[in-house]
């Protein structure tokens, strides 16, 4: 019977347009976010005046929709923002069209608006609210590679040069606070001291900023600072401070080299 050829056609035509909404996201969840999941950067410069700052950590999409933790550094002291409070960043993504907003920090919340897609953006910013309100500039945003690997320094130990190697092992995932945890170890070579050290579970990276605590002898260190590059890590420039004689001078500037 050719009359049953109706059927046949009508059911084709029907998977066809079911196939082509689907393709169009319609009744799906978008599978390849516009950006990418990770450890951000973001790089802020006033064109109101010299300041720059940095905010960084944890930023994900889900749909249209970004969220993530993020910690800002560097900020102007007028604003009295604490770069060790997390805060909330919320906003938008589709296509290349990239809206992201702070949640209210010291009476101030920044908001972004941005071009890219992946693992960088770039736009502007402006401030509203608080004591920085109407600041406003340009920024540019990057995925921060890993920095798991062996790092190698030198430290002064009783004002003589010892040389500190630290591996570490970055989470994949964030913590809860937005940070990336780190993890692993420390020797120290030429030492008449403590010849190893043990990471603590609060050395973390977020955005560019690196911090190592460890226990040593009968005290602990803690070294701070950033990558030299958000996309290919080598150096990392920090203060290093312990509570143990035996680990090093108090208050140093230490350069980890990536070997």
């Amino acid at each position: 019977m050719k009359f049953a050829i109706v059927p046949r056609i009508l059911l084709t035509l029907a998977t066809t347009l079911a196939l082509a909404l689907a393709g169009c996201g319609f009744g799906s969840k978008d599978k390849n976010p516009t950006l990418t999941a990770g450890n951000w950067s973001i790089q802020a410069t006033s064109t109101n005046s010299a300041n720059t700052f940095s905010i960084g950590g944890k930023l994900s999409q889900s749909g249209s929709g970004v969220s993530g933790k993020m910690y800002i550094t560097g900020a102007d002291p007028g604003c009295n923002i604490d770069p060790s409070q997390a805060v909330t960043m919320t906003g938008t993504a589709s296509g290349t069209s990239v809206a992201i907003s702070s949640a209210t920090i010291a009476g101030q919340v920044i908001t972004i608006a941005a071009t890219g897609s992946g693992s960088a953006f770039s736009g502007t910013y402006v401030i509203t609210g608080g004591n920085c309100d109407g600041d406003q500039g340009n920024v540019a945003a990057s995925t921060v590679a890993s920095i798991s690997g062996t790092w190698s320094g030198s430290v002064e130990v009783s004002s003589a040069p010892v040389t500190m190697t630290v591996t570490l092992t970055q989470a994949t995932t964030a913590s809860a606070d937005g940070t990336f945890a780190l993890t692993g170890t420390v020797a120290y070579v030429g030492s008449v001291c403590d010849a190893a050290a043990t990471v603590l579970t609060t050395s973390r990276i977020a955005g560019a900023n690196v911090v190592v605590d460890a226990s040593v002898g009968d005290g602990t260190f803690n070294y701070t600072g950033p990558v030299d590059s958000v996309t290919a890590p080598h150096t990392i420039a920090g203060t290093y401070s312990t509570s143990d004689s035996c680990a090093g001078d108090l208050d140093q500037t230490v350069t980890l080299t990536k070997q």
